[in-house]
């Protein structure tokens, strides 16, 4: 999953030297005569940062970040400045992922082709960090792994140490290192400030948890997560699975984390009206899941089969009471 935090003011403090380097690098009069292209690129390299810094404010509107971040990207191609600039490279390969139009491996490479040479900062934390969810988004686990591990080691702020533990934590998971992939997100746990970020750090720790055969425990930490609401406004809504802000990796995963949410909402109901709810949506997410995970040899479906037939077992336990089988 990706959720994307502290871009805004990562950003700001990044064009804020940009601006500073855009100024000085302003082209002259003889400049303008002798490379007539010079004054171009340097007006749109200007605008592709101002875009970015846009793009960056409209996180709650999946759409425009998109747009605003592929108009980024097209006026930073125009200027030429990444292939000469280690800074432009990396921002130019930071929007490309932003913009997701398929060049997420081309958007790697460009930012670790300038990363390293740029000096510890907020915004060499941020761009290892997107080079993490870049890597897990296509698949390459063990080079996001990598990458949010360097991206720890140059972050301070609890709710930053706490994302990177919670994304380090899925990659962990899904490679199937269940017991690093519990202490990633009981660090996020502990770490987590933000409402965003600490219901999303409970929601993995409880589902690494049941992954790793807890699921007593699991459940408790899953219900932790959904018990945390996001205030509306400024979230579109008050449940931490439904940001658009978030991407899945595999895309199918919001299934199990939703059909965890219902079984932990039944586990506690106070009516059999209210658990019967709760477990019929459990189940239509697991039928959601389920077809996605076995095509894809998931390693957690046998998972999801026996949390399906806990479900539907519940469900035939209230039908038999609510007829009078059971007293």
């Amino acid at each position: 999953m990706k959720a994307r935090l502290g871009l805004a003011a990562t950003v700001a403090v990044a064009l804020s030297c940009a601006a500073q380097a855009a100024d000085a690098a302003e082209p002259t009069l003889w400049q303008r005569a002798r490379e007539p292209g010079v004054a171009l690129r340097y007006k749109a390299r200007v605008r592709a940062e101002q875009l970015f810094e846009h793009a960056s404010d409209a996180r709650a509107d999946a759409q425009l970040m998109r747009d605003l971040s592929m108009g980024s990207v097209a006026l930073m191609e125009l200027s030429g400045g990444a292939r000469r600039d280690p800074w432009q490279a990396v921002l130019l390969g930071r929007v490309l992922l932003d913009a997701q139009p398929g060049r997420e491996r081309e958007a790697i490479a460009l930012i670790e082709s300038g990363v390293q040479r740029l000096p510890d900062s907020d915004f060499k934390r941020a761009s290892l960090f997107d080079v993490g969810l870049g890597a897990m988004l296509s698949g390459d686990l063990e080079h996001a792994n990598r990458a949010f591990t360097a991206a720890l080691s140059l972050a301070w702020d609890p709710d930053y140490r706490a994302s990177i533990h919670r994304n380090r934590g899925k990659v962990r998971m899904l490679a199937g290192r269940l017991s690093e992939a519990v202490s990633d997100f009981r660090a996020a746990v502990q770490l987590a400030r933000g409402v965003e970020v600490m219901a999303l750090a409970h929601f993995g720790l409880g589902v690494a948890l049941e992954r790793s055969g807890d699921y007593p425990q699991g459940l408790q930490e899953v219900a932790r997560g959904v018990a945390v609401r996001l205030p509306v406004p400024p979230y579109p809504s008050d449940s931490v699975l439904d940001l658009p802000s978030l991407r899945w990796f595999p895309e199918y995963d919001v299934h199990y984390f939703r059909a965890l949410g219902a079984m932990s909402e039944a586990a506690s109901a106070d009516s059999r009206e209210v658990e019967k709810d709760r477990y019929e949506v459990a189940l239509e997410s697991w039928d959601q899941y389920l077809p996605a995970a076995e095509a894809s040899k998931d390693r957690f479906f046998p998972n999801a089969v026996r949390l399906h037939k806990r479900c539907s077992e519940a469900l035939s336990r209230l039908s038999r009471e609510r007829s009078g089988g059971v007293r």
